[in-house]
Parts: C-alpha cells; structure tokens; sequence
C-alpha cells in the first residue's frame, strides 16, 4: 500500500493522518503532507510501500470524529 492525496489513515498506535497533498521541499525533496490527528503542525509523509507499513486506511467519518463530527 501507498499513501494517496484525498485519503485517511490511521497507524498502530493510534494516530491518524489525513494526506492533503504532495510537494517538492529542499530538505525532503518530493514528498506528501498530512495533517495530524495528535498534532497541529503539518508533517511531511514519504512516497512508497515502507512509509506506509504499519497503517491501513480509514473513512472520512473516522477522520472527522477527531473534530467532534
């Protein structure tokens, strides 16, 4: 599995992420950003199958139950 822009996930521990986009950065170079479900900051996300170990996708429900919704 990949991480894909528009979709919902949530790690073993947890956290859950929503993929929001993909950018070029000068430290990370192309990468996606997620928000965060334990945090406010934005973070960079790697492309490819290892990034993605240990997560599994989640409805935009389950994303949004961490804003009172």
């Amino acid at each position: 599995m990949e991480f894909e822009v528009g979709k919902y996930y949530e790690h073993t521990t947890g956290e859950q992420i929503s993929i929001v986009g993909e950018i070029v950065t000068t430290l990370y170079g192309k990468c996606l950003v997620a928000e965060s479900s334990e945090s406010p900051d934005l973070k960079p996300v790697g492309k490819g199958d290892y990034y993605a170990e240990n997560w599994h996708e989640i409805s935009h429900v389950e994303w949004m139950s961490n804003f009172g919704e």
